[in-house]
């Protein structure tokens, strides 16, 4: 073998390496919000270890989602993600979040108290639903089952979608009360598109997560990952359990 094939074989030996390191999002606890004496110590979107223990004082409240779901933890105290809880979720819990399914002419509005009355803004049913109305990034598991959220469900509208890479637009028409709208067969897949019949035009990157997550802060993960910040908040959110006291 002469030098230029050793050469050849040494740097095709680092690419199969390196593609080897290149695994999925890194699952595990995942800090949401601190606040407190010790919320220095813990940052949004900081992954920690299963086995960690949060040494929590007076005044401080960490919010973390891990594979049990999003759990607070107050102090004073100390805790352990791996140790049992009685405020923990079932593995099977959330199974329904962790499918993007097509969309299903969602007719939800803004979010309902206890007594049912709107208690805030309209938001995106559950994680998958693509939102009209703020620009960002959006994580999709299979980009032809998107659907497009607006806000303001009354009336019939139309959404305009356009394909910065090559110009190509369609439109999406909504009937009274309807919230979503499947994404149009004509501009399925990852890329950047511009929105526009709204208050106010934006921009979406939509990207395809490499796998289907099978946990939720496997899913989480992913979200930070990809910068799809949006989503990890709106994960968090449908995934509270209540909260741990020292």
């Amino acid at each position: 073998m002469n030098s230029i094939e050793m050469r050849r074989v040494r740097t095709l030996a680092v690419m199969v390496a390196a593609i080897a390191l290149c695994g999925p999002a890194v699952a595990g606890p995942i800090v949401v919000r601190a606040s407190g004496p010790t919320a220095v110590s813990y940052k949004p979107g900081q992954k920690l270890s299963d086995s960690a223990t949060l040494v929590l004082q007076a005044g401080d409240q960490i919010t973390v989602l891990d594979a049990k779901g999003t759990r607070s933890f107050t102090g004073p105290g100390s805790f352990r993600f791996d140790a049992p809880s009685a405020s923990a979720a079932a593995p099977t819990a959330f199974a329904e979040i962790l499918t993007q399914k097509p969309e299903r002419r969602a007719r939800i509005g803004a979010v309902r108290g206890s007594a049912g009355e709107m208690t805030g803004p309209p938001v995106p049913p559950g994680v998958w639903a693509i939102d009209a109305g703020r620009s960002g990034t959006v994580c999709a598991i299979d980009p032809a089952k998107a659907a497009l959220w607006r806000p303001d469900p009354m009336a019939a509208g139309s959404r305009t979608i356009t394909r910065v890479g090559d110009g190509k637009a369609e439109t999406v028409a909504y009937a009274a009360g309807q919230s979503t709208v499947a994404w149009p067969a004509g501009l399925v897949g990852v890329g950047q598109y511009k929105v526009t019949g709204g208050a106010a035009p934006v921009t979406i990157t939509l990207k395809a997560l490499s796998k289907a997550p099978a946990a939720v802060d496997e899913l989480g993960a992913a979200f930070l990952d990809a910068g799809c910040s949006s989503q990890f908040d709106r994960l968090a959110n449908a995934t509270k359990v209540p909260a741990t006291a020292g």
